[in-house]
């Protein structure tokens, strides 16, 4: 089980798809594989970390719960479906 990611423990993860990409200023693309909401020092803010397949970050987005990380996610990413873990 995925534990922590850069720190911030890791409540939520997904296996390997595909979540389209992130492009760098310096026009670099990387595809997101995997995303993970996580929290740092149980503060009351989770964070969407959008990964490689690795699960190292490469772009995230802040939100106020789980819930509202997820349904970002399922929005942002345009899928009917995401599979938690």
């Amino acid at each position: 089980m995925l534990e922590e990611i850069d720190g911030a423990k890791v409540i939520k993860y997904t296996e390997t798809d595909e979540f389209g990409f992130i492009e760098y200023e310096d026009g670099e693309k990387k595809d997101i594989l995997t995303l993970a909401i996580c929290n740092y020092d149980n503060k009351e803010e989770y964070y969407l970390f959008a990964c490689d397949k690795q699960f190292n970050v490469l772009g995230d987005t802040l939100h106020g719960s789980v819930e509202e990380a997820m349904d970002f996610a399922k929005r942002y990413y345009e899928k009917e479906m995401i599979d938690w873990k």
